[in-house]
């Protein structure tokens, strides 16, 4: 293996080692979204639950516990929508840092391949005309 064949095979590894952190990475993103996702849907429902299933007629202290309740829960909702959105775009900016390792692990399989095509030729040319010169001279 020549020397140029090495270090291309080690740039691939390397570029393989980046494109499995980043795999890595994208998959806790993913989980991150969809926690996000799973609790703002249980808290719309929640906040639902809780506007549907008021009395007609409440006291003054079941009124403020209502209010403070359906707050506190808007309060957390909204939170929660911005995390979702947050954790959204960085699902996306992931994806794409994957998609851009997956092509550099490609183009550095492509060039290795190509590199070692290239050190057989030259050996196998070598090779030859070595057996070239041997079959010219003379015994």
């Amino acid at each position: 293996m020549t020397r140029k064949e090495k270090l291309m095979d080690l740039m691939v590894r390397k570029e393989k080692a980046k494109l499995g952190q980043e795999s890595k990475e994208l998959g806790q993103i993913a989980q991150q979204a969809a926690r996000a996702e799973a609790q703002s849907n249980q808290l719309k429902n929640l906040l639902d639950e809780s506007v549907s299933q008021r009395p007609a007629i409440q006291s003054k202290a079941q009124l403020a516990s209502t209010m403070w309740f359906g707050n506190a829960i808007a309060q957390q909702l909204t939170n929660v929508e911005v995390q979702r959105e947050q954790s959204a775009a960085r699902l996306a900016e992931a994806r794409g840092r994957v998609a851009q390792a997956e092509q550099r692990v490609r183009i550095y399989g492509e060039k290795a391949v190509e590199t070692r095509r290239e050190a057989r030729a030259e050996a196998d040319a070598k090779e030859d005309s070595r057996l070239g010169e041997r079959g010219r001279t003379p015994r």
